[in-house]
């Protein structure tokens, strides 16, 4: 272990696992014990992470073998462990799932040279454990599984039963169970976990760190701990105040220009990846929050804004409703200032939903939503920004990820608004004056050119109105 890195790979056979109760339980029962650990979240996902930060107070950082590069995952890992205990990294999907394009926790393990932690739904399940276990530790000899932790058991007598087979083969022991028990569930919707903020104002998230850390107890923390390097000093005890919002350890840049980038931030846009604010912050811009559901203009003296995905669909009405704040987005959009939009950012600049003409949305492009009960696109992309006068002139690919449950539906079908993007030579997303706008959530780290160019695009602003009121 001295010249490996500290921490551990959580993961598990499929989606639904039990992966993020365990995730969690660690985080909590780490700090406990002294030691000070950086949660991170294998994959592109925006919602565990949210909860990771929620019980560990440090921001969770995403790790991805398509976004960046083997020696670029391993920087990113070793920087924000930096000073201490190790990491926590929850894998995604199941353990192999994702070798054909090289992205699947299998593949992050190696690449970090990290144990793995096992989490395994059991319930319904004896000695087969001990085959499922064999079976996922030989698939590829270079595996490092150093344990399981047990999922759904039935009672601790059910427990025994599954540490004894797996002693009795000689494979990695048992280190933990986690029972079936209501209070261990976390609400779902159709996007993945209810948002972590709905659950902590519930109580539900309370309630949840308390049966965790009951459940926890006796498990085999001085063998999991053998995982990770000696305490900081560096403790939830001692420390206060909410967990990070933004990647730290950032170097910011010598722009002499101060650049301002509003982001909205509350319950209805909440999908970002905190390496992209982290990249901006370091090449000079200034990371100014709002909220569309309750600001009633957006900040003043800003240079372009930034709408991240979430849960729009959720409050259509209470969105309409907050006119103030609709018109001075499209004062900002008539301004020629910068505007970028994702996913449910880019569902807030059209008109609204088709169900319901009544509600008004920002309408900068000529389009209307559906959501459907189906997923819609699922899965890793490369886009190339499409050119122009004063657009991202170079062709240099960025890569990231779709997942949304929505289509859009045209106004009036003869309406053409130019592409923003093209994925595979097809047309995706669209351009209106400043604004850019796609289903995709790209992450910036992965094409430094795009970076500068957004950066371009905030600076390239020469509207007199720039420092008027924005309604």
């Amino acid at each position: 272990m001295n010249n490996r890195r500290p921490g551990i790979v959580v993961s598990g056979l499929h989606s639904g696992s039990g992966k993020t109760l365990v995730t969690l339980a660690l985080l909590q029962g780490l700090e406990k014990k002294g030691f000070a650990v950086r949660p991170f979240k294998c994959g592109p996902d925006f919602i565990d992470p949210r909860f990771h930060e929620w019980i560990s107070g440090r921001t969770s950082v995403n790790l991805d073998p398509f976004f960046l590069s083997p020696g670029e995952v391993q920087a990113l890992y070793d920087r924000m462990t930096e000073g201490l205990s190790g990491g926590v990294a929850e894998g995604v999907m199941g353990f192999y799932d994702g070798l054909a394009k090289k992205t699947s926790t299998y593949d992050l393990a190696r690449i970090l040279d990290l144990p793995v932690l096992l989490a395994v739904y059991s319930k319904g399940m004896a000695e087969t454990l001990a085959s499922v276990v064999k079976g996922v530790r030989d698939h590829r000899p270079d595996t490092r599984l150093v344990g399981v932790i047990a999922v759904q058991t039935g009672s601790p007598k059910h427990g025994d039963i599954l540490a004894r087979a797996l002693e009795e083969e000689g494979l990695p022991p048992l280190l933990g169970t986690l029972p079936r028990d209501e209070s261990l569930k976390l609400p779902e919707r159709h996007l993945g976990l209810v948002d972590v903020r709905e659950l902590d104002r519930s109580g539900q998230l309370g309630r949840l760190a308390r049966q965790l850390d009951h459940f926890s107890s006796d498990w085999h923390w001085e063998k999991i701990g053998g995982f990770f390097d000696q305490s900081s000093g560096e403790s939830l005890a001692v420390r206060s105040g909410p967990p990070h919002s933004l990647v730290p350890g950032t170097r910011r840049s010598g722009n002499k220009k101060k650049l301002r980038l509003g982001v909205a931030w509350d319950s209805a846009f909440r999908f970002y990846y905190p390496e992209n604010w982290s990249a901006l912050e370091s090449r000079g811009i200034e990371i100014v929050s709002f909220s569309p559901l309750r600001d009633p203009v957006l900040p003043e003296e800003l240079d372009g804004i930034y709408l991240g995905g979430g849960y729009p669909e959720h409050f259509l009405e209470e969105l309409s409703k907050n006119t103030s704040f609709l018109e001075s987005v499209q004062g900002f959009h008539a301004s020629g200032r910068f505007v970028y939009a994702e996913c449910g950012g880019m569902l807030y600049l059209t008109e609204g939903p088709v169900e319901n003409e009544q509600i008004r949305w920002a309408g900068l492009f000529p389009y209307r939503f559906r959501m459907n009960a189906r997923l819609r696109r699922l899965g890793y992309v490369s886009a190339v920004p499409v050119g122009g006068e004063g657009w991202f002139s170079d062709s240099s690919p960025i890569r990231g990820h779709f997942f949304h449950y929505s289509e859009l539906v045209a106004k009036n079908p003869a309406s053409e608004v130019p592409p923003g993007f093209l994925v595979d030579g097809r047309p995706e997303g669209f351009r209106s004056g400043q604004a850019l706008a796609s289903y995709m959530h790209l992450y910036f780290p992965s094409s430094p050119h795009f970076l500068e160019e957004f950066v371009n695009q905030l600076e390239n602003v020469h509207s007199p109105s720039r420092n008027s009121s924005h309604i």
